[in-house]
């Protein structure tokens, strides 16, 4: 029986703008006057929106719909033309069937004809509840059987040397068939860069897009320096076009590439003079004023020196500095090497406890699978399903089982191995070194890269300057920061303790050694 002032949701909705609304609107407003709801008791919900890539709080249409019911009390039925009209997604579906039994809101779907509720409202139908289970499986079903036969036409095509999506690299272009091949004007062009690059002594690769420019103004245009050096070097590292792939065939042979990269490769690392010096701190020492890197400079001026703007102008002595960056690489690389052991067994123990809830995840997937399956054996027994219907479904169950029981076969052999690891804890030594023996500057250079980041060089007065350390994957007890002080032809580093006491570790070439505790001691002291 239905009352007079009641009003009814009529749910409208199609995947794509192809589609049309109006033929499903109109049957479902026709179904609504036949149960007795006038047009001015009936809400309208339309919607464009796909049911299977969107989770149920992006879904417009269902937003609506609970704003409705939560706003308008009168509201007591929503009809909607099919189950997928509500979602296609088996979560989606069974909490919009539970709202509905929430509110006590009846639903009635026309194909095929169902009502979800019984009479009192109390309850789910009974028929309602095997069309949502079975249309529920079958929907992902059907989206699992679309996203295999994507697959298998990909790699079909993949297997023909066929380009089956995406935009074609510069180059190269796709025939009717889809099959890539050279394009006719810019395979040439390609080949001719990567020629005048390595015929062009003088070359670089900006001066090489100039070159381009002059030559094919059409396809490379006037660029500023960054976004023309940037869109060279793109092409320059595209293993495509010396490669080639299993639809690209090459345009370069791999001798030409090879050369290329060699001059590349020289470019980068070379510089225009030779060095008189090789300087430990090229690189890593910063001014915090400004943010710019701190330049050595040779001769009488024997220091790393900021001169962007006068009022904060750095200058500290190169083999103070040079020093005290080498005194702390020695002692981070130690600490590295000590905590990297401590870090992998951290490590092994996590990754055990994740497969650990990876392994319950599986065995709550497999029960519920199991439990899925005991229903549809039931549903088939009491004749409500054909039989092609259940070994269809329970194939598909079947397949689903052996998947996770595989995955929890894996991830248990991987837990054992893991925790081989930490019983052998001597499989995960590292190999450590002896940094106060290590004397050759290459070796040197490459520890400090490791272990220091920047050192940030700030003007605290005149001609003294604070020095804090960054590090690179290193955990220091404290980090370390230092003043250098450069007043009556004396130089003197001092170390800033946590309690902002100061330690003099280094004056003119009278260095001082720390010990396991962390004091200095002058080396030309007697002990």
């Amino acid at each position: 029986m239905v009352v007079i002032m009641k009003k009814i949701i009529i749910l409208s909705r199609v995947s794509t703008a192809q589609q049309s609304l109006e033929s499903q609107t109109n049957e479902l407003k026709a179904e609504a006057k036949r149960l007795g709801y006038s047009e001015k008791q009936q809400i309208l919900v339309e919607n464009v929106e796909s049911a299977i890539k969107l989770r149920e709080e992006e879904r417009e249409g269902l937003q609506k719909l609970k704003q409705y019911i939560e706003n308008d009390k009168t509201i007591d039925c929503v009809i909607c033309w099919e189950p997928s009209r509500l979602a296609r997604r088996q979560a989606v579906l069974y909490s919009i069937r539970d709202y509905l039994l929430e509110k006590k809101i009846q639903l009635y779907i026309l194909n095929p004809y169902v009502k979800l509720l019984t009479n009192d409202r109390k309850q789910i139908d009974t028929t309602a509840s095997i069309v949502f289970s079975l249309f529920a499986t079958i929907s992902e079903n059907e989206m699992s059987l679309k996203k295999e036969r994507f697959m298998r036409a990909k790699n079909e095509l993949r297997q023909q040397g066929k380009k089956f999506g995406g935009s074609v690299i510069f180059g190269y272009i796709k025939n009717k068939d889809k099959f890539i091949e050279p394009h006719p004007v810019h395979s040439p062009i390609v080949s001719a860069i990567f020629s005048h690059y390595v015929e062009d002594h003088d070359a670089s690769l900006y001066s090489t897009y100039m070159w381009a420019n002059s030559k094919y103004p059409d396809v490379f245009p006037v660029l500023p320096y960054t976004k023309a050096q940037r869109k060279m070097k793109h092409l320059f590292d595209t293993p495509i076009y010396w490669e080639g792939n299993w639809c690209y065939p090459p345009l370069i042979s791999q001798e030409l590439h090879d050369k290329a990269a060699e001059k590349a490769k020289n470019s980068r690392s070379l510089p225009r003079f030779e060095c008189k010096h090789n300087w430990l701190g090229r690189g890593r020492l910063y001014c915090k004023e400004c943010g710019n890197m701190l330049t050595p400079v040779g001769g009488n001026t024997h220091a790393y020196n900021c001169c962007t703007d006068k009022s904060h102008s750095v200058t500290i002595n190169i083999d103070a500095v040079e020093w005290l960056l080498w005194e702390e690489a020695k002692v981070a690389a130690n600490i590295k090497a000590m905590t990297s052991n401590v870090d992998t067994i951290v490590n092994t123990r996590t990754q055990i406890e994740e497969k650990k809830v990876l392994i319950e995840q599986y065995e709550y997937n497999i029960s519920k699978l199991k439990d899925k399956q005991q229903k549809l054996l039931n549903i088939y027994l009491e004749g409500n399903i054909t039989k092609e219907l259940f070994d269809g479904q329970n194939s598909n169950i079947i397949k689903e089982l052996n998947i996770y029981n595989t995955k929890k076969d894996r991830t248990t052999a991987e837990i054992i191995e893991l925790n081989n690891i930490l019983e052998n804890p001597n499989s995960i030594d590292v190999e450590k070194i002896n940094y106060e023996e290590v004397d050759n500057f290459d070796t040197k250079l490459e520890i400090i890269k490791n272990v220091i980041s920047k050192v940030w060089v700030e003007k605290v007065d005149r001609k003294m300057y604070s020095l804090d350390f960054e590090y690179n994957g290193v955990i220091v007890p404290q980090v370390g920061h230092y003043i250098y002080v450069a007043r009556n032809q004396y130089k003197r580093i001092y170390r800033i303790n946590e309690d902002e006491t100061k330690d003099l570790i280094y004056e003119d070439a009278k260095t001082y050694k720390r010990d396991v505790t962390g004091k200095y001691t002058r080396n030309d002291l007697p002990n």
